[in-house]
Order: structure tokens, then sequence, then C-alpha cells
């Protein structure tokens, strides 16, 4: 099954759970589309490797009352002078509203990568997270920070437990008389085995919104 029809999947899909939380009123759903400039550093002992590339991808959120759901997807390809690899990462995650200005998260996130001829290259974290946001002028243009940390993971090539932790930093502005968001963000994400083999993954993303 080809990543490009199990997208369009994903979208028909949070397409018609959209239309159906719209017709429940005391649901707020958001959609999003958005790239972003990856760059992405391997390492094992002494070897390291340096790829760069672009993604896109869309996120969903519904939230009622205090709950939240996320839904992310994201796919792309990343390279260097000597190396190429796809690349396809996701979330889906569960929230609490501790404060009108703080969620808790749950949930697994997944990063995969594809290299031409080889098995795929899968890190899989069950995280738990914090995410805030801050009005710098209010209704008009706020500051986000989420932060998350892998209680459980593992890579399948080589099979072993693994550890995650992420951070998301940017700032959100919402276009005047429109329910339109405009989002520009950094991430940096690490996975990690005992051995010293590691991940992180560093990303520029701009994105816009648009809220039901």
């Amino acid at each position: 099954m080809s990543r490009r029809f199990v997208f369009a999947c994903s979208v028909i899909g949070t397409l018609t759970v959209t239309t159906q939380l719209r017709a429940q009123s005391r649901w707020t759903v958001s959609l999003a589309a958005g790239a972003a400039r990856e760059i992405v550093h391997s390492r094992f002992g002494t070897a390291q490797m340096r790829l760069t590339g672009s993604l896109f991808g869309g996120e969903a959120v519904a939230t009622r009352g205090r709950l939240a759901a996320r839904l992310r997807y994201g796919q792309g390809q990343v390279s260097s002078d000597t190396a190429s690899r796809d690349v396809v990462q996701g979330d889906l995650l569960v929230g609490y509203a501790a404060r009108p200005w703080l969620q808790v998260w749950l949930g697994p996130r997944a990063r995969t990568f594809v290299t031409s001829g080889l098995s795929d290259r899968r890190w899989l974290f069950w995280t738990g997270g914090l995410s805030a946001r801050g009005g710098i002028f209010p209704g008009r243009l706020d500051s986000f920070a989420e932060l998350w940390q892998g209680f459980s993971g593992t890579l399948n090539r080589p099979a072993a437990s693994a550890s995650g932790r992420g951070v998301e930093l940017g700032l959100e502005a919402t276009l005047h008389k429109r329910p339109v968001r405009l989002r520009l963000s950094y991430r940096v994400e690490q996975g990690r085995l005992a051995d010293g083999r590691r991940d992180t993954v560093e990303g520029f993303g701009v994105a816009a919104r648009y809220v039901f």
C-alpha cells in the first residue's frame, strides 16, 4: 500500500470525522496544513550522517470542554550527497486542559525512515507531554511551547528498547476577522538507544490553521 494512498485515506477520514463533529455544537474542530524543513542527524559511535529535506503534512484537533484529541501526519524525503531516505511521521494524542493555557497530552508518536533497498527503520514512543500558550498581543498573536517525554519506546531495526524526548516552540497569529491562524514553529526531537545510537531531528515549520 503506497504512502500517498494512506495519506489520501487519512485526509478523507479526517474530513468525514470533522463533518460529524461539526454537527455537535459543543465540539470545536480545527484543521491545519503546512510544510517543514527538517535536518536529521544520525549517529552511531564515531559514524555520523546529516540529511536535510522537506516534509508536508496536516493536523486535526477536536476539543470539547477540557478534553481534546489531536492527529498529526507528515511525509517527505531527506537526503545528503550519498544517501536518501523517505520519512513518515505522526502522532495521535488525547489531552486534558488543566488550565486555560496549559494542556496535558498522552499518546503514541512515531517516525519511520525508509532507505531504498532496505527495510523500514521505525521509532515508536508512548509519550506524556505538556503544552502551554501565552498571549503576546491577546487575540492576535500567541506564543506556544510543547514538551514531551517517552515513557516507553522501541526501534524496530535493530530491535531494541529506546528512549525519546522532544520540544516544539513557536508563534501563532490570527488573521483579522477571519477564523484562520498562521503558525511558525521550531521543533527538535531525539530517539536514542542504550548503545549510543541516536537520531536527532530539527524542523522549521510553517502552517495555516482553519478553525470551524
